[in-house]
């Protein structure tokens, strides 16, 4: 650019300055107004900039918010008040559900608005956009107050009769506090309302948490009450209640907040709700309209023997007649310390009768009884009398530690000899044994007749059904014939595990327990109608034809009486004995459909009327066998259940989503009981049975810090003790002596030592522990326990012989058949059917399915084909589980009616297709396979193994692949497989093999020593599978030879339930092969004797005896030299001895014997690379073998990659080590990442890794 650009001329300079001159000037008015329109514009565009900025981003902050609580991210109000962006304006309104709020933000040229949606509990529920503004024609406006948002009515409420009753809804417990969730927090507030009521007011009551007291009408005019609780993450409480109006704004009314201490929380929560129920909740109700006059106080009164005698007899009706009685007398003659003390009681019995049924009403009960047993601590003088009864209440109600809290509060004080003073009650020292663990306390009490009654019953809750069922049965019967009536005791009986006893109440015993029941209803005070209707109803006990539909018609006739004069209602009582008949249809289906695997269509038809009208009889419905109605009945249930009411006791409810539903459904319906659940002993018991198996680190977690939770509410039930020893094994380790001395006579917690020993590897402390529970409870579970010890130890003979000892034991069951079946099965293994014959015909004479099939295998080895046939078949036809079992028999044998048997197998799984189930994806695949539908088998088989990253149907899917020309597709499932190899060790060796063969055809040749070493380390029914899959791999690549011997191992297998022996059989005979007569043994040949060494070093190395194990290697190898996996086990073994020289020559040595496989080459290089002692590491040998056993595999496996890793940071080359190791984490299984990523950070210091002198 020039000068003469940069600059203007002279003559431009006076062109401007003369236009200038000639501009005219405008007048201050018109400056005002150009100003006034630009302020104008500018704020209209800060207006909208505020706007657009503040909605948008908002909106999308609470949205993927909302995305979040997918993953269980609780989204609270608070929350979402913070994400609130720029100057927006809000409002507020109350709903039925909880509340709405609205923020706009001011805009002239769209609406920018969203609307939130908040539950009771204040968690977000919903979001809207650009929402309709709140309509103010329900704001009444008064001159001397603000505007004022009423809420929006409930669409319910209540007839004109309950103007003056006390009725409360059910509203979710609003809790930031860990420990005081539940459905018992939330029912100590509102029950303690209740109580205001009828103690402070003198007024009748209604409840919606008991189910069906509280009807709801339409276009009401009046409306219950609604109790708000909230506990903030400070442990702060606060209580709101709110009564509703129809032409007025609503009552409200809040309460002094106060603080809840980290212990004995829920104790706190109860003493200051009780005080609440004489003071300010008493004066809430009187400003919110109700009107009354309390009862009055007396210091003594009397209650009549009859009604003592009823308080123990230990069946429903009893104590609902002796509260309803109580409350009578209170109403009509006063409180008094001892009707308190008698509704104290009978609420905890009535509580600890019905926790078993699926209704939340027992935690009111409990309630009642914590709240009535501590007003009779503040209004009695006797405060070790009053105690007792707080510290009864408190362990019915699963609060054991607090009740030996109180207990050791009495005989710490002393006692005060006074004429007016009461006696400690003659049941404390009971209540002390059952929550402490005395069980000779109980037994003595029995023996007493004024103790007999409660003694029993606390025998019974301490009795376990499952460790210790003999000593159940006998003490479960003794209540029942002091209490015929005790359903309690009559479900438990429903928990053992005879099908016997299973069979004989669900068939028998429940039914005749109702006409017991009306006889105790006609004893107590109920109106005349429901009295005719109970008497014109009224079976015997030996005729219980029709028995059901009088139960319906008594149950109705209570439900229908309308008096208010009731309390409880008889409402109440109706829906007990509704949730009872549902219970016990629950129970007779799950015998039914469970144990017994039959169909329950047409028992559905009769059940239908009994759990008509309740809330999970779609629950009941989806015990159909056609698998589309039992899915939409649990669509309807998840619909219409009430997420507050559902409890662990309806576990069954629970897991069965998963399976008739989907996992979503379990998901949620296993959160939502997880919100109700409480800290008692019963709620965290079933909590912590939940999580027992410990199938991952999730369950362990929550199964361990169950534990520990229930050592802080029942620190000395049996049940903690053993859960305990199974979840922190530093418990036991602590206190072992203590332990045995005062529970070695328990055989609950005797099992859990012995498990603790035995994964311990432990063998003589288990076997000392195992024998000592046979001293105390010889029974089943005790020998077979013994004998799976010596079975795992190997010693065979004597596994045999405590077998056979059990079987001179009673079986009221399917033990014994279960032990003859083990017999058998150990008899047909070494070829003596004659030996196994008489266990097998008396296994499959109870006909179990595995009792039948053992038979039908024991008749095919005795060369009775059509005697096996009959077995087989009455399996396929009595089990829908095994339906198919039939068809593949006859595939197999080619025996049989082969034309019925498909019509069966086609009729359960192609009619009724279920992709939530892989036994049944499995067997759809291996059934189109026998029909020669390879398409059609392939989908089955690749959707099998998408959804469930099965290897065995991946496999069978590459296979077919292959078959069908589908190469891409083969390759690609080869690969995904191989990938399985942490799950599935064997099969991922053998398809990473079969991946070799393909990518280098020309130079990699089928290895059959390499093949038999796998076969050698497989469990027992692996090698069958494997014989099928390389005898299929090796046809499609033209080695019939071997292709032949692998599929005559796979079709003559002794393991003839493997699927693979079906299909090797068939397609040998479709070859026009005569299939071979059936071996003895799954493996070749003398491999067999070896396997069995092997599992006796493995278990040698679990027991920690590694020089003995080394021994049995030995003898392996004199007995197969080749095998060279021995070598590599045995080189293992000598590395933890830290004999590395030894290690070295056996690796050397396995690699001498086959140069080609990858683990010994690994061993080695990390041998080299991390070995403690310096003599041994070499570096660059490390990186050589590791390098070598990355190269012979397709598919790498992480240790692979750590192995690399590992050589390379040995040489200093930290950059290459920690690239490696950072693929070695991409790969490595959760048990191992913890360790790897130990290594990446040493790496990334830039040290190597060694390997601590104890074995990782």
């Amino acid at each position: 650019m020039t000068d003469s650009e940069q600059n203007a001329t002279p003559s431009e300079v006076n062109s401007e300055n003369k236009q200038t001159a000639n501009k005219k000037k405008r007048s201050p008015v018109e400056r005002a107004i150009v100003w006034g329109l630009i302020f104008v514009a500018l704020i209209v565009v800060l207006l909208e900039v505020n706007a657009r900025y503040g909605y948008s981003n908002t909106l999308t902050e609470i949205q993927n918010r909302i995305a979040q609580e997918a993953e269980g991210k609780e989204f609270l109000l608070k929350d979402a008040k913070a994400m609130v962006k720029g100057f927006p304006y809000g409002d507020e309104r109350l709903t039925q559900s909880g509340k709405q709020l609205q923020y706009r933000w001011l805009s002239l040229f769209r609406t920018y608005a969203i609307q939130i949606s908040v539950g009771i509990d204040g968690e977000v529920l919903s979001l809207e956009t650009d929402a309709e503004q709140f309509d103010d024609k329900n704001l009444k406006a008064k001159s001397s107050k603000p505007v004022v948002h009423r809420p929006t009515l409930p669409e319910k409420g209540l007839s004109p009769e309950f103007e003056n009753v006390v009725v409360l809804t059910t509203d979710q417990l609003d809790s930031q506090t860990r420990d005081m969730k539940g459905i018992l927090p939330r029912e100590i507030v509102r029950q303690a309302l209740l109580i205001g009521g009828r103690e402070g007011v003198g007024l009748k009551t209604r409840d919606a948490s008991l189910r069906g007291e509280v009807l709801f009408v339409e276009n009401p005019e009046i409306f219950p009450l609604k109790l708000l609780t909230h506990i903030d993450s400070s442990r702060e409480v606060n209580i709101d209640l709110e009564r509703p109006h129809i032409n007025e704004a609503p009552f409200r009314w809040s309460s002094e907040s106060f603080i809840l201490p980290q212990e004995f929380a829920l104790e706190t929560l109860i003493e200051k709700t009780e005080e609440l129920s004489r003071t300010g909740f008493v004066d809430a109700l009187k400003s919110a309209g109700y009107t009354g006059k309390a009862p009055q106080w007396t210091e003594e009164s009397t209650v009549s023997d009859q009604l003592l005698q009823q308080l123990k007899e230990w069946n429903l009706i009893s104590q609902y007649a002796v509260i309803q009685e109580m409350h009578t007398a209170i109403q009509k003659e006063g409180e008094s310390p001892e009707r308190l003390s008698v509704l104290t009681r009978a609420y905890a019995n009535l509580g600890s009768l019905t926790e078993y049924l699926w209704n939340p009403s027992h935690k009111v009960f409990k309630a009642r009884a914590l709240l009535y047993a501590e007003r009779l601590t503040e209004r009695s003088e006797d405060s070790r009398w009053a105690l007792a009864h707080r510290a009864y209440a408190r362990a019915f109600a699963g609060r054991h530690q607090s009740a030996l809290a109180d207990i050791a509060a009495i005989r710490s004080t002393k006692t005060e000899r006074s004429e007016n003073k009461r006696s400690l009650p003659d049941w404390i020292d009971l209540i002390d044994a059952y929550c402490a663990y005395k069980p000779d306390v109980l037994d003595k009490a029995v023996k007493n007749e004024d103790t007999k009654h409660l003694a029993i019953y606390l025998g019974s809750l301490l009795a376990d059904p499952v460790g210790n069922e003999k000593q159940m049965l006998t003490i479960t019967e003794q209540l029942l014939e002091l209490e015929p009536a005790c359903c309690r005791a009559m479900d438990r009986l429903c928990e053992v595990n005879s099908l016997g006893i299973r069979r004989m109440v669900t068939e028998e015993r429940l039914d005749q327990v109702w006409p017991v029941l009306y006889r105790k209803m006609q004893k107590i005070n109920l109106p005349k109608p429901v009295q005719v209707t109970i008497g014109l109803n009224m079976p015997s006990e030996s005729n219980l034809i029709r028995e059901e539909h009088s139960r319906m018609r008594v149950i109705n006739s209570l439900k229908k009486v309308e008096a208010t004069d009731y309390e409880p209602s008889l409402k109440v009582l109706g829906q007990l004995l509704h949730e009872l008949a549902f219970v016990h249809t629950c129970r007779k289906l799950d015998v039914l459909t469970g144990s017994l695997s039959l169909n329950a269509d047409d028992d559905l038809k009769k059940y239908r009327p009994l759990v008509k009208g309740h809330p999970y009889e779609q629950y009941i419905e989806s015990f159909s066998s056609n698998r589309a109605d039992a899915k939409a009945a649990y669509e309807k249930l998840l619909d219409s259940h009430d997420p507050q009411e559902l409890e662990f006791v309806s576990s069954r409810l629970i897991s069965n989503s998963y399976y008739k539903l989907n996992a979503q459904a379990y998901q949620k319906l296993f959160a939502e009981a997880v919100a109700n659940l409480d800290q008692t002993y019963q709620d965290q018991l079933r909590y912590a049975h939940w999580f027992k198996d410990m199938r991952s680190e999730y369950d362990k977690e929550n199964y361990s810090r169950t534990a520990r939770n229930l050592l802080k509410i029942s620190p000395q039930m049996p049940k903690t003790v053993a859960i305990n020893i199974n979840a922190n094994p530093e418990y036991a380790e602590k206190q072992i002596a203590e332990l045995m001395g005062k529970y070695g006579k328990n055989p609950e917690v005797l099992t859990a030592l012995a498990k603790k020993y035995i994964a311990e590897n432990d063998d003589v402390k288990a076997e000392e522990v195992l024998q000592r529970r046979i001293e105390i409870v010889p029974d089943h579970r005790s020998y077979t326990s013994l004998a799976g010890l010596y079975k795992k130890r190997g010693a065979t003979e004597k596994w045999k012989e405590t077998l056979e000892k059990a079987l001179e034991l009673p079986s009221l069951g399917l033990q014994n058949a279960s032990i003859r079946d083990s017999l058998a099965r150990y008899h047909m293994k070494r070829g003596e059917w004659e030996l196994a014959k008489p266990h097998a015909v008396k296994a499959a004479m109870t006909y179990s399915g595995w009792g039948l099939l053992c038979a039908a295998k024991c008749y095919e080895g005795l060369g009775d084909l059509q005697q096996a046939e009959t077995f087989v078949r009455a399996c396929s036809m009595r089990y829908k589980s095994s339906a198919a079992d039939w068809y593949f028999w006859c595939v197999r044998t080619n025996f049989g009616d082969i034309e019925s048997a498909r019509r069966l197998a086609e009729q359960q799984l192609l009619a009724n297709p279920n992709t939530n189930n892989l036994s049944l994806s499995m067997q759809s695949g291996v059934f189109q396979a026998t029909q020669g539908l390879k398409s059609e088998a392939f989908d089955s088989f690749l959707a099998a193994f998408q959804k469930y990253k099965d290897a065995y149907c991946g496999l069978h899917a590459a296979l077919l692949a292959d078959e069908l020309g589908l190469t891409d597709q083969r390759d690609d499932l080869l690969k995904q497989v191989s990938e399985q190899w942490n799950n599935n060790f064997g099969i991922a060796e053998l398809t990473n093999f079969f991946q070799r063969m393909l990518l280098k055809p020309d130079s990699v040749e089928w290895n059959p020593r390499w093949f038999q070493s796998l076969l050698a380390q497989a469990s027992e029914g692996r090698p069958t599978n494997f014989y099928y899959f390389a005898g299929k791999f090796l046809e499609q690549r033209g080695q019939d030879k071997w292709a032949t011997i692998y599929l005559q191992s796979a079709a003559t297998s002794p393991i003839t339930n493997k699927f693979n022996c079906a299909l090797a059989a068939q397609h040998l005979r479709s070859q026009k092969k005569k299939v071979a007569e059936r071996r003895f043994s799954e493996l070749d040949a003398g491999y067999d004797k070896a396997k069995l060494l092997s599992q006796k070093a493995a278990y040698l190395i679990q027991s920690d005896k590694k020089e003995e194990a080394i021994q049995i290697f030995d003898e392996i190898l004199k007995l197969k030299p080749d095998l060279f996996i021995v070598l590599i086990n045995r080189g293992q073994m000598h590395e933890a001895l830290k004999n590395y020289p030894a290690a070295i020559a056996d690796y050397k040595k396995a690699i001498e014997i086959e140069p080609e496989y990858w683990i010994p080459h690994g061993n080695l290089a990390f041998l080299y690379a991390a070995c403690e002692d310096d003599e041994i590491r070499d570096g660059t040998l490390s990186l050589q073998h590791a390098q070598q056993a990355f190269d012979l595999l397709p598919t790498k496996y992480w240790v692979n990659y750590g192995a690399l890793a590992a050589a390379y940071a040995e040489l200093g080359q930290f950059d290459k080590a920690i690239e490696m190791q950072r693929q070695a984490m991409e790969l490595v299984p959760d048990a191992q990442k913890r360790e790897a990523a130990r290594r990446l950070s040493l790496f990334n210091e830039g040290q190597p890794y060694r390997r601590s002198s104890k074995k990782e």
